[in-house]
């Protein structure tokens, strides 16, 4: 039985699926959707941070420690890594040099519920921005944006080295062009 049109409740029925004539997509027309891995030992956070980025446009996955997070980007790669610096087992801090040897691509953004980040952490090469818990959604969703920026700039410059004084490559390793992504200003 096909169901009616009502014009007073202002919907039309969904066709059957199998009546549904779609074109494929060409390649050219698919659209890349950044990959966001969370990585922290308590599920309240990393359901909060899903129910805030899924919607942003990122697909998610979620890891509740540092050998979990490198099993599954073994297994599928991931833009960015958002993760917790205090975590039982290996912390946040052993993650962050087992991806930079094996995932140099892979931009990370850490999390920490203390308020100033020391040296130690904030030098350590390829960690985009720091999140201070509590969260804030628009300081999440920004760290992570910068964090797509800078996974986007690695893999276009690839793994060849850029000269000396180039503002993207001081960003790339390590934020020493003051921690922003370069601008047309710094060329």
């Amino acid at each position: 039985m096909e169901a009616a049109y009502h014009p007073e409740q202002g919907v039309s029925p969904d066709p059957p699926i199998g009546d549904l004539d779609m074109p494929e997509l060409s390649p050219a027309l698919e659209v890349y959707v950044s990959s966001i891995l969370i990585v922290d030992d308590e599920p309240r956070i990393r359901e909060i941070l899903v129910r805030w980025l899924a919607p942003a446009g990122y697909d998610t996955r979620e890891a509740p420690d540092a050998e979990t997070a490198l099993e599954l980007l073994t297994a599928s790669a991931s833009d960015v890594a958002l993760c917790d610096i205090q975590m039982p087992g290996h912390d946040g801090l052993w993650l962050v040099a087992r991806l930079r040897e094996r995932f140099p691509n892979v931009a990370i953004v850490l999390a920490t519920a203390v308020d100033t980040v020391p040296p130690v952490v904030s030098l350590q090469k390829g960690v985009v921005e720091y999140l201070v818990k509590p969260f804030q959604r628009e300081r999440v969703i920004a760290a992570v944006r910068r964090a797509v920026e800078w996974h986007q700039a690695a893999v276009a410059r690839g793994p060849e080295r850029a000269p000396a004084g180039d503002p993207i490559a001081e960003w790339l390793d390590g934020g020493r062009s003051g921690g922003r992504a370069p601008t047309a200003d710094d060329e």
